[in-house]
């Protein structure tokens, strides 16, 4: 449980995993010998990177299907650029301050490597972090166009 909560950062998600997780272990079994809490370690960790990939295309999908506004025109552009801009900078500061900082070092187009020697956090960390920042930031750009 601790470790879907970890990465998903929400209980009702993680409890999902912990379920389809016991259940897979259910019908797969295990023999005698096997290293059980490794195999659910394991097998937690690897739910937990698919369902986020399954997620992350969700949510590229959706925000290919947002049609493009009626009559945009370049001065258009402009304005929207700006509130868009503008929204994206207020849902940055709605992040806790080690996802903002992580976040504005990838806006200055620093790789996984510099953010990670530059912070002294793992590099699967930065990349797991930053996943989970962009998770948080769509969540509350939604929420801000649905307001």
């Amino acid at each position: 449980m601790r470790i879907a909560a970890d990465f998903f950062h929400n209980e009702e998600d993680a409890e999902d995993i912990v379920q389809e997780v016991c259940e897979r272990m259910l019908k797969r079994g295990w023999h005698e010998g096997d290293d059980v809490k490794a195999l659910l370690v394991r097998a937690t960790k690897n739910l937990c990177v698919s369902v986020w990939r399954r997620q992350k295309i969700r949510v590229m999908e959706q925000l290919a299907s947002i049609p493009e506004p009626e009559g945009y025109h370049v001065a258009d552009a402009a304005l929207l650029q700006q509130e868009g801009y503008e929204a994206l900078t207020d849902a940055i500061r709605q992040l806790p301050p080690s996802e903002q900082r992580l976040i504005r070092l990838k806006c200055e187009d620093m790789g996984l490597d510099e953010i990670s020697r530059q912070t002294g956090i793992p590099k699967r960390s930065v990349s797991v972090m930053l996943s989970t920042a962009r998770k948080r930031l769509l969540t509350i750009l939604k929420r801000k166009e649905n307001d």
